[in-house]
């Protein structure tokens, strides 16, 4: 195998389920790993994050790689890697581990490592910090996952073609400052409030149904410790539901937010940009459909 291109989606996790659900949404990461007839190691990186990491054997992409070739006991001689990024990094969207799985991939491929695509996913998830998000970026649409005893457990739930805005305000600090938010204690009925309505989140989303999606997407454990962090986040909350949103809520950790709506994307997406202005926050804004493909893979010989 001379080149492999990896796609991969975003993902996110959001509400009540917390990290029991993630979802792939169409924002991507496009990843080409090629053999080199030196002993180089070339690293080229654009969009999205092109300056936040290091190059070389610092991006998580090469460290990825670096974790499968230890764990084969060998490696190519030379790589090249070029990676294009539209996916935020550092803001609850998937970015990082986009990366780690493009890095198992093309490592397996560069290796000549035949493995499926389940196989992939098992041994991404062991490498992943966030596992949970990896079996939604390479199966697609909504997966519930979880770990138990080093295996990953994960089943993928039907879910509506639906388009979801995605606001991101522009908050240098805020991912230091959420990563220092851990509670020591939380309360039995703010886990059993989360619990509650995980079922009917689930078939809100299996179903299409936004209205009901928007009277169970509450989350009592991680939104109320670091929306103090999100400057304006209830102003923006409201804007968007008087413009039409169904339902509203941050991505993971955050600072991203994802909104749910049957129409009217863009000017909800504006709006909500345009409340972020008012309290002088710059932000930004897409408008996606929900990616139910998964990870590409091209073999290029």
């Amino acid at each position: 195998m001379q080149k492999v291109r990896i796609t991969l989606p975003g993902t996110i996790t959001f509400g009540p389920a917390l990290n029991s659900l993630a979802l792939a949404i169409g924002l991507h990461t496009t990843v080409e790993i090629s053999h080199r007839s030196d002993d180089a190691l070339i690293v080229e990186a654009s969009g999205e994050g092109s300056g936040h990491y290091g190059i070389g054997l610092r991006h998580p992409v090469v460290l990825s790689m670096m974790r499968v070739f230890q764990k084969q006991e060998r490696a190519p001689r030379g790589v090249t890697v070029r990676i294009q990024n539209a996916i935020p990094v550092t803001d609850g969207l998937g970015a990082e581990n986009a990366f780690n799985i493009a890095g198992v991939i093309g490592a397996n491929n560069l290796l000549d490592t035949s493995h499926n695509r389940l196989q992939m996913l098992e041994l991404a998830a062991s490498l992943s910090p966030a596992p949970y998000h990896t079996a939604a970026s390479i199966i697609g649409g909504l997966v519930t996952s979880l770990t138990v005893n080093g295996r990953l457990l994960h089943r993928p739930i039907t879910v509506q073609p639906l388009q979801v805005i995605i606001v991101l305000p522009d908050l240098p600090r805020y991912p230091a400052e959420a990563n220092l938010i851990r509670p020591d204690r939380i309360l039995f009925n703010d886990v059993a409030y989360n619990l509650d309505r995980v079922p009917l989140m689930i078939e809100a989303l299996r179903t299409g149904d936004l209205p009901l999606l928007g009277d169970v997407l509450d989350d009592r454990l991680r939104l109320p410790m670091l929306k103090p962090l999100l400057t304006g986040y209830d102003h923006v909350a409201e804007m968007a539901r008087r413009a039409g949103a169904s339902a509203i809520t941050l991505c993971g950790d955050g600072p991203a937010i994802v909104a749910f709506a049957p129409d009217n994307h863009a000017e909800i997406a504006s709006t909500m940009v345009t409340a972020f202005d008012n309290s002088g926050i710059k932000a930004r804004s897409w408008v996606v459909p929900i990616d139910r493909q998964g990870v590409v893979i091209s073999v290029i010989g």
